[in-house]
């Protein structure tokens, strides 16, 4: 059998019968690169959607996600707050039943070290762009986006 060799963008393939050779030189930094971007994407395209009137759970958020780069997870939002918007229910205190105590200033409230838990009551959003599970609605209009950013970046080519 004859020995096939192709030349892919970076590293090369050769096929001689069932032996594939593999030279991955310059990979590893691509694949980082990929990898951060990835995780940079989805982390400002998600906070258009997020459903907050102030940016303290968006810089919360953001920060945490900078903290993360480079571990394979990311925030869709953070603290109890993240959870229960993310989900679209209305939390209560577990132990009273009530919501959150509404303070001037400040907004809603829940006693410090209140068990909260969730209702079957779906939140209002105040914004028009805000909506439930907003990571998953991001991806899903952006991830065309993201791959494209992704394969530019492994090719070796400037992403524009």
């Amino acid at each position: 059998m004859s020995a096939v060799s192709v030349r892919l963008k970076g590293f090369s393939i050769r096929r001689d019968g069932a032996e594939i050779v593999f030279s991955a030189e310059g990979l590893s930094g691509r694949l980082s690169d990929a990898y951060d971007a990835l995780h940079e994407m989805a982390a400002e395209d998600m906070l258009p959607y997020m459903p907050v009137r102030t940016g303290a759970f968006r810089e919360r958020t953001r920060a945490a996600n900078e903290a993360m780069v480079g571990s394979g997870k990311i925030y869709a939002g953070v603290g109890p707050m993240g959870r229960y918007l993310y989900q679209n229910r209305a939390m209560v205190d577990a132990a009273t039943g009530k919501g959150p105590c509404f303070i001037p200033g400040v907004g809603p409230r829940f006693e410090k070290g209140a068990q909260l838990a969730a209702t079957d009551r779906p939140l209002h959003y105040t914004s028009e762009d805000a909506r439930p599970a907003w990571f998953e609605y991001a991806k899903a209009r952006r991830l065309k986006r993201w791959i494209d950013r992704m394969q530019a970046i492994l090719d070796g080519r400037r992403w524009e």
